[in-house]
């Protein structure tokens, strides 16, 4: 910078006063000098009130002449030798104390001449000073501990001049800086020796010297020959360690200035100690900053050259020091070079802080640099399991781009990193030791390559005269750790790449070599340039468990290396691949100093997982290796073998939770790409190239039946990027292939059974002690059981099912010191699991073996013990065995497995499809469709309750029983119709419709009659003899005759007594009435009678015939009681329970149907929901992100792919389970609301108003929903932050809704349907995600009455999933993700989650420009963390976003359930909410009046 101005640093022997000193000391002998100058500074010490008490004496010295004379002699005597320490002591006193002319308040023993012309005696006096600060030879530590007291004493009063002068001239200044350029030039410049002054005031006079350097910047800027001279004089000084160490000091001091104004106070600030704070002076300008900082900056030269000892060793006064020594040896030998190592690390580690604080990595301090030793990457850091703050920014926003930091500090960090590579050099290109031409000659410059340890530091410099410490043994190895210092600050650098960003392809070109040469160095030896023939997979290896410092510097400062999309990056993989080998399968690992093992297995296992992709994306690219001249390429495809193996042998010698599980992601990934990848080529070889609109990506939906995605447009992009023949021509290796029908040990069959033996066998021996492993283990097994494979073998089904039940057995046989919630959290998931497969695999349980396995295990959970522990015990009956589950979860659990074992394996999706498990049949369904049912009232639900007697056996089974015939063609074609009864069966695991009739005779033979056909009587026979009617007489007939007496007229007559009262006569009136009724019947029947025996044979009514069919049942006593449910031991009470076995439920009681309804709207399968946003580069307003999708031009060309690839679409009007929202879900409306979306739009569609995404299985559901804008939220959104208050009302404008409707309500076709919720919520907030569903509508006398365990569903609502699409990776740093809060609004949260702090789980993409997609995490923070199979920072394939995002939003929501203390399982709670039914509604009858109540017929 400063060549062409000469340098003001004159000899050193012409320094000082020299002329003057030596005319005094040749003109009178030393004796008399020494006594002369000791009386005259004893005296004039004296004065000075610092020897003797009281206060310093004016000065007599009053005249320059009396100056000129004893000045002379002061100066002198500062050169006397160190035994004359008190002359020495008095003369630095008297100058120190006639300094303080230059300052506000002199001192009064201050000469009159000087306080006159204080900056010419100063200068005088400054120059004296250097003969004090000259070294004096080999000198004891006591002597030199002497000097260097006198010597701080000088140093602090020229500095506290320097800080508080007001009077300093220029002259002065450039004097004061000239005489700290000469005494660290005499002190530091010659090498280091024991019993050295120099290395023991070396801190100090440096220190002072840039501090004092500064001061002069801001209030004399020295001229550009002194800045030549100091970058000279510190080319010399270099081979001190605390030159380096100081330059560090004030580079960061600087550093901290410079980026405040440039960057300003919201960029992360370099933390440095307080007393550097005060280094730079308050009024230093912005401009002098920029100049003094960038000076400063080079003021060492080359730091590179500091791995050159021969450089370094080329000055006068090393030579000087090899002609003087006994030993003559070259300079470049002299053993205090031994230092080089550990100062070039220094210097590196200061570049690299540099680095970091221009990035703006927080906490960027030296402390941090000297105590960690070389620099993490602080993505690494960030991964690492202790890390509780996963949103916190990384690099800084506004951070300078890669090409201006690379044009800063590149130049020396490439050739750092290059020492002594064995790389082509331009001829003739020589060393500058001026920086400004480093970034040229570094190019041209040889470099070397090392490898090996750092050198140990020494406390002492070895001893000159010594032959045997010579400098033999140094070699380039030795600087390593700076080498290493230098790769992890270049691959920061790159990593801090921003999306979209250029890096000049020189930079890039140089950074791969860099980057190639560091990764395949081993710590053993030097790799020669023959090592370039040899076959890649050896070329690179490092030796076995063995990893130098360079290659781990790389990994661990650049885990994101294949995340951004550096151009020609690919090319790494071969040198890459080889270090990891080295690093991963090894379970006995040596790393550097100061790098734990965990942290570079964490580092490895993160570059693996993004490489992961490479091979099936880029199937027909070419790679030329670096370094390789051969013209050889290498094929990505052929090195997945050679990933596969390294990822399954690196999951079998892992320890660390945290990298095992990123280690399992990795591995379903692959067998799910392996898997979706031949599917694509065998589509591709059916030549289906006329379905060019589909989606590949969409296919992730497709693990249901109901899924409606399919294969779409990728297919047209894989046949151009991908190559013909596919996963078929990749060669084979080592891996090892479990079955006989795989044709390639790669193919996904071959993944699939590999993956299955290796996590079932880790989970049962190593990890089943470790919850989070274990979940990641069972999460995998959940993958792979979805997955559809062609050559999927039933065999490996089974032995996983086989170990999945063993693994669960070995869990609950734990001892019980070893059981907690964990333990049981894995035993839950296990269970979960196996459902999972033998939904999936249905054929399993046709299996006998397979099938007692799995009950056995079911019965382990429910009763804590099995009846058969082996095959050859006699098995224990039920009474016999002790009721005693390992808890209430496990027994959920196994109960959840049972009932899916019974009703949903081999009958899922039922013809309902997969949006339901239960029947769409409700009462008021069933009763529109009964013959008796005109049709003309209003039927509501409590109506249609009436209509059906329901009753509850064993206290969780409802039964709603409808006597009345449906108006089926049966029974309206048969003559003689069945007996017919209709029962809604509600349960904990659903509702189903049964309809049953009573038959005597098979279906064929229903139609004849049940009875014999009358044959007829016979002809009477007419000659039965003569017949004669005699009629008998009762009375005689004189009886009329006779007279009445007295007595008989006693008893008055009818009328009179009817007469005398009116009631008596309308009595008799009523009684007249009765007896003409019968006169009329006892006539009519006398007719007949005349009739009948004037009739001939044979008589109609005396005739014995069949009874006539009844009509007429009672359907439901005849169904409970063919059941056995109507024994008296059924309805009383036993001990075990306080409700009886069957009981009746009064339907009449107010609230019956609003409870019915709210049972049928909880759920049978957990719910969740996640949202999708898209963010546009830079975003960061709500309503801004919200509008992105409402069309497809603002959205990336992927992003509908990947929406189609959640799930398949659905109406949420017509749509009976869940869709994001309690005013839609679980509802199918009776009038066809269609409802069209726009072709157009670019995710709006899926917003919730009419259409959501939708997934479901056996198990769960899940909806996705996209927000868009609307108009309410638009009218309020500047005030978006107050929306966060209609959260939580949700629930209580339901309970208004289903209060005030009395339970009734326009009927529906299914019962599940909840009443809309307020509008005002409904507009303000859109739709949103939660874990589990809530049970609603509890009334004030409910909530007072708790039955069995607690619930506390909303305990897991209070959290959302957001799935969120970036177009810049860093606006993840800043996503709105609690202003977007209020839009993520279901109904399920409870009221007080507005005040809580949400749990917002946030699955960030960003997609690639080579076609992959980037992941990131954010939020799993919980005991249960880093939910699968996505990884935070891994790299996936087009083919199985969609899938894997999925399957990752699903799983972050099961961890929640499973931490949550209060959460119950879905059918848990329908149990219980039946069991709160039978306490409100149940009849209290006897056995008497149940029988009774059976006999009375319900509403007809």
């Amino acid at each position: 910078m400063f060549s062409d101005w000469p340098s003001e640093l004159v000899p050193q022997q012409g320094w000082g006063d020299e002329a003057a000193i030596s005319a005094f000391k040749d003109a009178i002998p030393w004796t008399v000098g020494r006594d002369f100058v000791a009386g005259t500074a004893k005296h004039l010490a004296g004065s000075l009130g610092l020897t003797k008490p009281g206060p310093p004496t004016k000065s007599k010295i009053i005249h320059d002449k009396q100056l000129q004379v004893l000045m002379p002699a002061l100066g002198h005597g500062l050169s006397f030798p160190l035994s004359e320490i008190d002359i020495l002591r008095d003369c630095v006193n008297v100058y120190c104390e006639w300094l303080s002319a230059l300052l506000p308040n002199p001192k009064s023993s201050v000469p009159s001449p000087i306080l006159n012309d204080p900056n010419h005696y100063a200068r005088i006096i400054i120059n004296h000073f250097y003969y004090l600060f000259v070294p004096r030879g080999a000198q004891g530590p006591d002597v030199i501990n002497r000097q260097a007291v006198l010597c701080h004493r000088v140093l602090r009063t020229l500095q506290n001049i320097a800080q508080n002068s007001p009077y300093l001239s220029e002259d002065t200044w450039q004097t004061l800086l000239m005489f700290l350029l000469h005494i660290n030039s005499a002190l530091l410049s010659p090498p280091t020796v024991k019993e050295d002054a120099g290395e023991q005031l070396c801190e100090r006079v440096l220190s002072v010297l840039f501090e004092t350097w500064l001061l002069a910047c801001a209030r004399c800027f020295p001229p550009p020959p002194l800045w030549n001279a100091l970058r000279e004089s510190c080319q010399r000084w270099r081979h001190r360690a605390g030159l380096i160490e100081q330059w560090n000091r004030i580079n960061f001091a600087l550093t901290r200035k410079l980026i405040c104004f440039m960057y300003g106070s919201s960029f992360p600030e370099i933390s440095i100690s307080e007393d550097d704070l005060n280094i730079i002076p308050t009024n230093m300008s912005k401009d002098c900053i920029a100049q003094v900082w960038y000076r400063i900056l080079h003021i060492i030269g080359n730091p590179v050259d500091l791995s050159r000892h021969t450089v370094i060793s080329k000055t006068p006064a090393f030579l000087k020091y090899a002609i003087s020594s006994a030993l003559v040896i070259e300079p470049s030998q002299h053993p205090c070079l031994q230092m080089l190592p550990s100062i070039f690390l220094t210097a590196m580690k200061g570049i690299s802080g540099l680095v970091d604080a221009f990035l703006g990595v927080p906490n960027t301090s030296l402390d941090n640099l000297n105590q960690k030793g070389r620099q993490i990457s602080p993505s690494s850091v960030s991964l690492s399991s202790e890390s509780k703050d996963n949103a916190a920014r990384l690099l800084a926003n506004g951070r300078p781009k890669c090409n201006s930091i690379l044009h800063l500090f590149g130049p020396w960090l490439f050739e750092a990193a290059l020492i002594n590579c064995n790389l082509q050099a331009s001829p003739g290109s020589q060393h500058k030791s001026d920086a400004g031409g480093g970034a040229s000659s570094g190019a041209r410059r040889p470099v070397s390559g090392f490898g090996g340890e750092v050198a140990k530091k020494t406390t002492d410099a070895p001893a000159s005269g010594d032959h045997s410490e010579r400098l033999t043994n140094l070699m380039p190895q030795h600087f390593q750790g700076g080498r290493a210092e230098a790769l992890g600050a270049l691959c920061r650098i790159f990593c801090s790449k921003k999306t979209g960003e250029e890096i000049l392809p020189v930079y890039l070109a140089r950074f791969y070599i860099a980057l190639h040469q560091g990764l395949r160095e081993s710590d053993t030896a030097i790799l020669s340039p023959h090592e370039s023939s040899q076959p890649p997979t050896q070329r690179y290896s490092t030796k076995a468990g063995m990893c130098s410092e360079t290659a781990a510097s790389v990994l661990v400062n650049g885990v994101d290396l294949f995340r951004l999309d550096l151009q020609g990056v690919v090319s790494l993989v071969p040198s890459v691949l080889g270090v990891l080998e080295c690093v991963l399968p090894e379970g006995e690992l040596s790393t550097p100093l100061q790098l734990p093992v965990t942290l570079l297995r964490r580092a490895a296992t993160h570059i693996l997982l993004s490489i992961l992709p490479l091979p099936l994306h880029f199937q027909g690219l070419q790679v030329k290796e670096i370094g390789n001249n051969s013209g050889e390429r290498l094929a990505l495809s052929h090195l997945r073998p050679q990933l596969v193996n390294l990822l399954t042998n690196a999951l079998q010698v892992e320890t660390d939770p945290s990298n095992t599980q990123m280690l399992l992601g990795g591995l379903l990934f692959c067998v799910q790409d392996a898997a979706l990848c031949e599917v694509m080529d065998s589509i591709s070889q059916h030549n289906f190239s006329t379905d060019r609109d589909h989606n590949i990506m969409s296919s992730g939906a497709s693990d249901t039946v109901s899924s409606h995605g399919d294969y779409n447009s990728l297919l047209d992009e894989a046949c151009e990027v991908l190559p013909e023949g596919g996963l078929g021509q990749m060669s084979a290796t080592s891996f090892p292939s479990s079955s006989t029908t795989t044709t390639t040990h790669d193919s996904a069959h071959a993944l699939f059974v590999r993956s299955i033996y290796l996590v079932c066998h880790r989970l049962i021996s190593s990890w089943k002690s470790d919850v989070n492993v274990s979940l990641a283990g069972l999460e995998l097994l959940s993958g792979l059981a979805r997955l559809s494979i062609a050559e999927q073998d039933g065999l490996e089904c089974k032995r996983a099912v086989k170990w999945l039940c063993d693994y669960i057995a070995s869990q609950c046989y734990r001892p019980p010191r070893a059981h907690s919630k964990d333990l049981h959290s894995t035993i839950v998931a296990a269970f979960h699991c196996a459902s999972v497969w033998l939904v999936a695999h249905p054929y399993l349980l046709q299996d006998k073996e397979c099938l007692a396995t799995v009950l056995e295990v079911v019965e382990l959970g429910i009763s804590g013990s099995k009846s058969q522990v082996k095959s050859s015990d006699a098995p224990r009956l039920k009474h016999e065995k002790e009721l005693k589950p390992a808890s209430m979860r496990v027994r959920d659990a196994a109960e959840a497995l049972l009932s899916c074992v019974l009703s949903q394996v081999g009958t899922f999706p039922s013809v309902c499809g997969a949006e339901s498990l239960s029947s769409l049949l409700d009462e008021m369904t069933l009763l529109r469709h009964c013959n008796t049912w005109g049709g003309s009232d209003q039927l509501t639900r409590d109506s249609a309750a009436q209509h059906f007697r329901y009753f509850v056996a064993q206290n969780s089974i409802m039964l709603a029983l409808l006597e009345q015939p449906l108006g089926n063609h049966q029974v309206c074609t048969l003559p003689d119709p069945q007996p017919t009864v209709t029962a809604l069966i509600r349960g904990p695991f659903g509702r189903v419709a049964w309809t049953m009739q009573l038959r005597h005779l098979p279906r064929h033979k229903s139609s004849a009659k049940l009875y014999t056909v009358n044959p007829g009587r016979p002809l009477p026979m007419n000659d039965v003899g003569i017949k004669h009617n005699v009629k008998p007489k009762y009375f005689p007939d004189s009886v009329e005759r006779i007279p009445l007496c007295k007595a008989d007229k006693s008893v008055p007559s009818l009328e009179s007594v009817i007469m005398n009262e009116e009631k008596s006569t309308l009595e008799h009136e009523k009684l007249l009435q009765i007896l003409d009724h019968q006169v009329i019947a006892f006539e009519e029947n006398v007719q007949r009678q005349v009739e009948r025996e004037t009739s001939e044979y044979p008589d109609v009514e005396t005739e014995c015939v069949a009874p006539s069919l009844c009509h007429e049942f009672q359907t439901a006593r005849l169904l409970l009681s063919h059941f056995g449910f109507l024994s008296l031991d059924a309805l009383q009470e036993s001990v075990e329970s306080a409700v009886p076995s069957l009981v009746a439920l009064d339907s009449s009681m107010a609230g019956f149907a609003r409870d019915l309804e709210i049972l049928d709207n909880t759920n049978n399968r957990t719910v969740d929901t996640a949202h999708v946003f898209y963010v546009q580069a830079g975003q960061t307003a709500p309503l801004d992100i919200l509008s992105n999708v409402v069309s497809c031009s603002s959205v990336h060309p992927h992003f509908m792919e990947f929406l189609n690839g959640l799930g398949w679409t659905v109406n949420v009007h017509q749509h009976p389970g869940w869709t994001g929202h309690v005013s839609t879900a679980f509802s199918v409306t009776p009038q066809s609301q269609e409802g069209t979306i726009d072709s157009n739009h670019g995710g709006s569609g899926f917003s919730g108003k009419t259409h959501v995404l939708y997934w479901s299985d056996a198990l769960s559901e899940m909806a996705f929903v996209v927000p868009a804008p609307s108009q309410g939220l638009t009218a309020c959104h500047p005030s978006s932050s107050g929306n966060i208050n209609t959260v939580g009302l949700v629930l209580d404008s339901y309970d208004k809704a289903v209060s005030g409707g009395g339970g009734g309500g326009s009927g529906s076709e299914r019962s599940d349907s909840l009443p809309p919720c307020d509008a005002d919520v409904e507009g303000s907030s859109s739709i949103s995600s939660h874990a589990s569903q809530t049970s609603y509508g509890q009334g004030s006398e409910n909530r007072s009455r708790k039955f069995g365990r607690q619930t506390s569903a909303v305990a897991c609502s209070d959290h959302k999933v957001y799935i969120v699409w970036l177009e810049s990776f860093d606006d993840c740093y800043t996503f709105p993700a609690l202003e977007l809060l209020p839009e993520t609004v279901t109904g399920l949260e409870s009221s007080s989650w507005k005040d809580k702090e949400a749990m917002v789980y946030i699955i960030f993409i960003h997609a690639l420009t080579n076609g992959l997609f980037r992941i990131r995490l954010q939020g799993q923070n919980a005991k249960l963390n880093m939910a699968g199979p996505l990884v935070d920072g891994q790299v996936v394939s087009r083919r199985v976003l969609g899938t894997l995002v999925r399957q990752t939003a699903l799983n972050m929501c099961r961890r929640r359930r499973l931490e949550s203390d209060s959460y119950q399982p879905p059918h848990v709670r329908r149990k219980l909410r039946i069991q709160e039914m039978v306490q409100k509604y149940r009849y209290e009858m006897n056995e008497p009046e149940f029988y009774t109540h059976l006999f009375t017929s319900p509403l007809c």
